[in-house]
């Protein structure tokens, strides 16, 4: 066998424990777990760290974990990117072509943030306050590790025009609201209502129903108006809230009924062999769904299929 070759296995395996389905691999599971409890427990030293006390005290501790966790989130970030030509995604590419491709993907720019901080120190005067801000973005990397993160964002996107226009319509009323409130209650509050600036604060805290209390109409005719727009705004807020909830059951849902096309293709002779079961499980997992959703689709399909049953499983 040429090297070549066995650098083209070596890839495809260490693509397969860092980026495949970690229902086929045990090891590809345990790889999982090791980088979600890294980057909890980097988290949890971080908001440690901004103790003063407790940052002077184990200072040598905090440095020395952060060193290591720096190596192996840096060694993480170049597996990725020299397994990233395995990827369906960039199949046609060439591997240079892949690899730039793959820098600028959001997910390797979250990664690439991940150990950014601890370089930019090293050469950099920065403020720990905002070190510690950067670092503490890690937690964006677990990303990689909850697939349903990914059908979230699939999601937004989705939904991204419907989400902005209700984000601009609470905008404008907001703005309104100010303007209002700043009219009615300028002389009974100058301190409070002086300007529309200062009125914004409350319209936000109101619109968005958080209700501080800190800032509240006294006159009449300012208390029924900021009455109308407590009521417009209960309903406001949680009109882009609903529509992600209706989005993600029909985003579940589509992806479930894609699967279902492939698997009633492969019944179509009366069996699952074994190769149409593998092709299935990465369809499974290349849409974000767990090996129980295919098990149980395939259980109801073959109901459907005139009493037929798999071969590959013996049920």
């Amino acid at each position: 066998m040429s090297d070549k070759s066995k650098d083209t296995q070596i890839r495809q395996k260490i693509y397969q424990l860092i980026e495949g389905s970690v229902h086929k691999s045990s090891t590809a599971k345990a790889i999982n777990w090791f980088f979600i409890i890294l980057i909890i427990v980097n988290v949890i030293a971080i908001i440690l760290e901004s103790d003063k006390n407790i940052h002077a005290t184990y200072l040598q501790e905090f440095a020395l974990f952060e060193l290591i966790s720096v190596c192996v989130f840096s060694l993480e970030y170049l597996l990725r990117l020299w397994t990233c030509v395995e990827s369906l995604r960039f199949k046609g590419c060439s591997k240079f072509t892949a690899r730039v491709r793959y820098i600028f993907t959001p997910i390797a720019l979250i990664d690439l943030l991940a150990i950014a901080p601890f370089f930019i120190a090293m050469f950099f005067v920065i403020d720990l306050r905002y070190l510690r801000l950067i670092r503490v973005l890690r937690l964006l990397k677990l990303t990689h590790y909850f697939k349903s993160f990914n059908i979230f964002i699939t999601v937004i996107k989705k939904e991204l025009k419907s989400i902005a226009a209700a984000i601009m319509i609470m905008m404008f009323l907001i703005i309104i609201a100010a303007c209002l409130m700043y009219t009615l209650e300028s002389e009974a509050q100058p301190e409070v209502f002086g300007n529309i600036l200062h009125s914004l604060w409350w319209a936000v805290v109101t619109m968005t129903t958080v209700g501080y209390g800190d800032v509240t109409p006294v006159t009449l005719l300012g208390k029924i108006v900021a009455t109308f727009i407590m009521l417009i705004g209960v309903g406001l807020v949680a009109l882009p809230a609903g529509m992600l909830a209706a989005r993600f059951g029909d985003e579940l849902r589509e992806r479930k009924r894609n699967l279902d096309v492939h698997i009633k293709h492969a019944l179509a002779d009366g069996i699952i062999d074994s190769d149409e079961y593998k092709s299935l499980e990465d369809l499974t997992s290349e849409l974000e769904l767990s090996p129980e959703d295919l098990k149980s689709n395939i259980a109801l399909l073959k109901k459907s299929h005139n009493g037929v049953y798999c071969l590959l499983c013996g049920k």
